[in-house]
């Protein structure tokens, strides 16, 4: 995935989400930035009373900004696996399942939020579950994805060397790829997820950290996705040849141009004491004739 196909042009189907999902973290910071003022300067007298509030207009947007950037990343997550794996729709059943199930049970407790009186605390039953479900939904299409991604690149390499193309100088340069996929887009928001699931589970009051970190984390890993994707594109430009462990990008030995008779053979093979990858490029031979022309 690039931020431009090989036409030049923009790819939307990056660029578009990745501003939303950019957008959506800015109105979620507003948002936080407007129930900080709200609770320490508006409700100086009693803060307890107003957090204790299921929803307030404040809420609505940081909620507005968590949810959305949530769900844009995990479909550009499905996205980049689906793209990955070279659109095989096969291969993507089951995180577009676990995103429908993300994408339902969000639309489900933000619905029960608004139904349920004022004074209702937090850790409702009911709200407990929804969002507990929207959580974990989302942790199993990024978990699922990144595990594809992954596995894609192994079995990559591994049908590179079964075809002889020498990949010894970039194993540890794969593994590191791998893991840094994994780090950015599983790691970091799977880790809050959890954490804010097991906060949430146990009533702790402490669960609206991760809370507020959620559309936060899904722009930081949205942003580390695209740099890589550029740089995974740049890697596959000097990935080693089979004739040597020389990147493709490497400067080759030119052969040498004499003139020869009409007539005669010249056999420009390389001896095999000097095996080198040679870059071909079309020439021009002058050959001289009896007649004292050129042909």
């Amino acid at each position: 995935m690039r931020k431009r196909n090989t036409a030049g042009k923009l790819n939307l189907p990056l660029v578009i989400p990745s501003t939303l999902i950019f957008m959506f973290a800015t109105v979620n910071v507003i948002g936080l930035w407007i129930h900080m003022y709200t609770t320490f300067v508006v409700n100086a007298d009693n803060p307890e009373a107003y957090l204790d509030l299921i929803r307030s207009p404040q809420k609505t947007i940081i909620q507005t900004g968590q949810v959305g950037a949530i769900l844009l990343a995990d479909a550009l997550m499905v996205y980049r696996t689906f793209i990955l794996w070279n659109r095989n729709i096969y291969v993507i059943i089951t995180p577009c399942l676990t995103f429908i199930a993300t994408f339902t049970s969000a639309v489900l407790f933000i619905e029960l939020q608004q139904q349920v009186d004022l004074e209702t605390s937090v850790f409702a039953k009911a709200l407990t579950e929804w969002t507990a479900a929207f959580l974990l939904s989302s942790l199993a299409t990024t978990v699922h994805s990144t595990t594809l991604i992954a596995y894609k690149l192994m079995n990559t390499q591994l049908g590179l060397r079964q075809d002889g193309v020498s990949t010894a100088g970039s194993r540890a340069a794969l593994s590191h790829r791998i893991a840094r996929i994994i780090v950015e887009s599983a790691a970091l928001c799977s880790l809050n997820h959890i954490l804010y699931v097991i906060l949430y589970e146990t009533k702790n009051q402490v669960e609206s950290t991760p809370s507020f970190l959620e559309a936060s984390i899904a722009s930081i890993t949205c942003s580390l996705i695209t740099v890589r994707s550029e740089e995974a594109i740049n890697h596959l430009q000097t990935l080693p040849t089979s004739i040597g462990n020389y990147p493709s990008t490497a400067s080759a030995k030119l052969l040498p141009l004499r003139k020869c008779s009409v007539g005669e053979v010249v056999d420009i093979r390389p001896s095999e004491a000097d095996v080198k990858v040679y870059d071909i490029r079309p020439m021009e031979v002058n050959v001289g004739d009896p007649s004292g022309g050129q042909v």
